[in-house]
């Protein structure tokens, strides 16, 4: 989409508080487009809370059956496919097809606030396109932590285990999906290195 276009509601972020937003406005009878950069459901449904899910589940059904006598260990190429599946494997075909059968429009790029309700998107072309929203603008982008200079893969996928791993800290990624990152690294071969932590809540720099 280029050009301009008027809604009732306006929000920026599609992750799941987009989402809802967006669906609670078109079942009260008014226009809603939503504005995505990345993938359409957000960080919980390709790098948070589905695919750590997925990973944990493959190691606590094997401690499950080792407790009735089964012997065998995990196969990591197959737990990763898995976990690709429940990703989608980093598709959003399906979330977007929700939002067209919703009637819930969706533009592609960055959004920015320039005027009261009124949002400037920028596509990865550089095309922009200008939304006007009659009511109001919603802000469900979450928010941004600041990173330090470490090496690492961070919540992105691989297609190989790691050897060693080092969970640091992530509010984007809530703390909940660090833990869970932890323990899919409890299985026989994979060593830890618990460390203690000073917690320091920085959340500056919210898109």
């Amino acid at each position: 989409m280029t050009g301009e276009a008027t809604y009732d509601v306006v929000i920026i972020g599609a992750g799941p508080v987009g989402e809802n937003v967006a669906d609670r406005v078109v079942a009260g009878g008014l226009s809603a487009a939503i504005v995505e950069r990345e993938l359409v459901g957000g960080e919980c449904s390709y790098w948070a809370c589905m695919p750590t899910k997925a990973l944990l589940r493959s190691g606590t059904a094997l401690r499950a059956a080792r407790r009735l006598g089964v012997t065998g260990t995990l196969d990591p190429a197959a737990v990763l496919r898995r976990r690709d599946g429940f990703a989608s494997h980093w598709k959003d075909d399906s979330q977007v097809a929700w939002l067209k059968q919703a009637g819930i429009d969706l533009v592609r790029g960055h959004g920015r606030i320039v005027a009261p309700r009124t949002v400037t998107v920028t596509d990865e072309d550089g095309r922009a396109t200008t939304l006007t929203a009659r009511h109001a603008v919603v802000i469900a982008t979450g928010n941004r932590v600041r990173e330090p200079r470490l090496r690492g893969d961070g919540a992105r996928p691989r297609r190989d285990p790691p050897r060693h791993r080092t969970i640091r800290g992530r509010t984007r990624h809530h703390g909940a999906t660090g833990v869970r990152r932890i323990g899919t690294a409890r299985r026989p071969g994979r060593r830890r290195a618990p460390g203690r932590r000073r917690h320091r809540a920085d959340h500056g720099g919210g898109r």
